[in-house]
């Protein structure tokens, strides 16, 4: 996932230093980050080119990240403590997540959740 950004030092230091993602890539010089997620997803933030309008860069209604984490209470007390703000406390939700949500520096809605149901067993499509 893709975000422009106008500060990259604040959105590098709260998606590394406070969510605590480790593996982050920021070539000196370039006007971008790369957060790695997991080894196949990352988020990526760059600073748009001055020549570009920035609404060019903002894509149309409002994109949020949604999180699993083992225990959102948990997150949402350690992240409290680092002096993180929420729009809105650890709630069940009616289709079985308890969710926190949290703004990234620039506005951005992070919502971190943990699974409160067991998953839907997948079944396979029956052969015709």
């Amino acid at each position: 996932m893709q975000y422009a950004t106008q500060d990259l030092d604040a959105v590098r230091r709260f998606y590394v230093e406070t969510l605590g993602f480790t593996n982050a890539l920021a070539p000196e010089g370039m006007p971008y980050l790369t957060v790695f997620v997991t080894p196949t997803a990352s988020l990526w933030f760059m600073t748009p080119p001055a020549d570009q309008a920035p609404d060019q860069w903002q894509p149309p209604g409002e994109p949020f990240l949604y999180l699993f984490v083992e225990d959102v209470d948990r997150a949402h007390a350690d992240l409290a403590a680092k002096g993180v703000s929420f729009v809105q406390a650890p709630a069940d939700m009616p289709w079985g997540h308890r969710m926190a949500v949290l703004l990234d520096p620039e506005g951005r809605r992070v919502c971190l959740a943990t699974n409160r149901r067991p998953a839907p067993a997948r079944t396979e499509p029956e052969a015709s």
